[in-house]
């Protein structure tokens, strides 16, 4: 009997033990899940989606980070009335408007300037060369030529994995290349013209437009 009252008081004192440091372990919360404010999806722009509006934009870069102002529109035949985020700096974005007098339906978002933070999921950000964008894409680029108005605007990407994406792309030359690659005509990247020069082409302008279902 001495023997089966000291068993349970041993097993009563083990329990109680575990007990004692079950309780004292403290419960760790959920770490809070950060966005990246300079990541582009095809959903968002950092804290930017679809739904965000002027005050928004606002809300999320500081009054007087953003501005109103009117552009060039192409060719430059109309003014059009955008929104710029962190203007004259590196990470300055231009914000289009559906409904410019109201601001309350971004059209799309775009950055170009050299030394801008944004980028990709993979990787991809201005002044990446045009070879890395091909590898990503899986199948070959057509754009136009260089020197005008519509300069290096890729035309499509023949299937590949940005066909259906909201993020578009547009590329620059790092240096003048031949005039074989000039003027409004159409280029792609199986040509021998465009591999002559491909070290010499980069992204040049990202965008992200929220009017279109990537899927």
């Amino acid at each position: 009997m001495k023997v089966i009252t000291l068993s349970l008081l041993l097993a009563f004192g083990i329990y109680s033990c575990a007990s004692k440091e079950k309780k004292a372990t403290p419960v760790t919360e959920n770490p809070v899940i950060k966005i990246d404010s300079t990541l582009i999806t095809d959903t968002s722009w950092g804290l930017v989606t679809k739904s965000t509006d002027f005050a928004g934009l606002r809300a999320i870069y500081g009054d007087s980070n953003v501005i109103d102002q009117r552009v060039c529109g192409p060719e430059c035949e109309d003014s059009i009335d955008v929104t710029i985020i962190y203007p004259e700096t590196n990470n300055q974005i231009t914000v289009y408007w559906k409904d410019s007098a109201y601001h309350k339906t971004i059209m799309s978002m775009e950055t170009w300037f050299p030394g801008s933070t944004y980028h990709t999921a993979t990787g991809l950000k201005i002044g990446s060369p045009l070879k890395d964008l091909l590898q990503l894409n899986g199948q070959k680029i057509t754009f136009s030529g260089f020197g005008w108005d519509y300069s290096g605007a890729i035309q499509s990407y023949n299937n590949g994995t940005f066909e259906k994406s909201s993020i578009r792309f547009q590329l620059g030359q790092t240096e003048a290349a031949g005039s074989e690659l000039s003027g409004d005509i159409e280029l792609n990247t199986d040509m021998p013209e465009v591999k002559k020069y491909m070290d010499k082409i980069e992204i040049s302008i990202i965008s992200l437009s929220f009017n279109r279902d990537p899927f």
